[in-house]
């Protein structure tokens, strides 16, 4: 399916059968205390309880299983990751009993680098732009013939992604909304793909750090962004792409509402820190700018039933969030 021109919710479904022996089913959790601060009823889908603390898992075991389908002799897989996705990339090579390389940016922290190593793949690491990274994997895929696992520009990858709304669909049938955070899309378009087909009256809203302007990009149906892309400078070391990918951007213009929500990082470290003290789950920044949308007066008053997926809980336990972001107070929220 790597080379389709779209992805839909057959290979969704069929994503679902490949990977569900190792990925878990993650809960949805509730809370009296995020109901009342939001007026609303918001289900917390905990991919931070997923294999290796992210929904990554899910895309990258669906497009390693799937090379290992169509090519049975590939040699290794390789991609490039600052974190979760490398984390999730070695953890389904080491499934498929395939080697893996994983580049990463100079600086990237020893806590991560680590973990990506604790699942058996070799690093390499490469100058902190978008074009390194780049460059740099493609150099180890020529060189050592091993496939390319795209972090979410591709439909494999996609599709794994999209089994989180089949879950949370069925755990939590009747939504009126599903907030997801957007770096390069691969999570939002697969989750947007799913319920445009088993709930179309379900909006999918785009949360999104400040500095990354998806909402005008959306808005005119092409990308908007400075070229070459740049990363972004956020407490959300997940969401740090400013640009959506070349097939995940199209699937937002035709799936996504245009209205985005965007939350500062004081927000997303105060949303953080009283997820952790009220929920007692440990969910890193880029899950608790979702949290912090789900509370802001940014979001509808007529969405009342609104799924919130806490997309990961991987995070330094030396450089708490609220801490880098000047002691954000909870009053930050707004």
């Amino acid at each position: 399916m790597g080379t389709m021109s779209k992805v839909c919710l057959e290979d969704i479904r069929l994503a679902y059968q490949r990977i569900k022996l190792h990925v878990h089913r993650t809960p949805v959790i509730t809370s009296q205390y995020f109901n009342e601060q939001s007026g609303r009823q918001l289900f917390f889908k905990a991919e931070n309880l997923q294999k290796t603390g992210s929904f990554k898992a899910r895309g990258a075991c669906n497009c390693v299983l799937s090379i290992k389908e169509r090519n049975p002799l590939v040699s290794g897989v390789v991609t490039h990751s600052s974190g979760n996705h490398g984390q999730a990339t070695a953890y389904a090579a080491r499934v498929a009993g395939l080697a893996c390389t994983v580049v990463v940016p100079r600086g990237t922290s020893e806590v991560k680098a680590d973990a990506i190593r604790s699942y058996g793949a070799e690093l390499i690491y490469c100058e902190p732009t978008p074009l390194s990274r780049h460059e740099t994997c493609a150099a180890v895929a020529a060189e050592t013939r091993a496939a390319v696992v795209h972090p979410y520009d591709d439909y494999d990858t996609i599709a794994g992604q999209g089994t989180i709304a089949l879950e949370l669909l069925e755990q939590v049938p009747d939504l009126d909304a599903i907030l997801v955070a957007v770096s390069g899309g691969g999570m939002i378009s697969g989750i947007a793909t799913a319920v445009n087909e088993l709930r179309p009256e379900c909006k999918v809203i785009a949360v999104e750090p400040d500095g990354k302007h998806l909402g005008p990009s959306l808005r005119a149906g092409r990308r908007l962004w400075l070229d070459p892309p740049r990363f972004i400078s956020t407490l959300a070391d997940g969401c740090t792409t400013q640009q959506c990918g070349r097939l995940t951007f199209p699937i937002l213009c035709r799936l996504v509402e245009p209205t985005v929500l965007t939350v500062t990082d004081d927000q997303m470290a105060a949303a953080t820190r009283r997820f952790w003290q009220r929920a007692k789950h440990v969910i890193e920044p880029s899950a608790g700018m979702v949290v912090a949308a789900a509370l802001s007066d940014q979001l509808p008053a007529e969405l009342r039933r609104v799924g919130v997926v806490l997309c990961g809980g991987n995070l330094d336990l030396d450089r708490l969030p609220w801490l880098s972001a000047g002691g954000a107070a909870p009053h930050a929220l707004g």
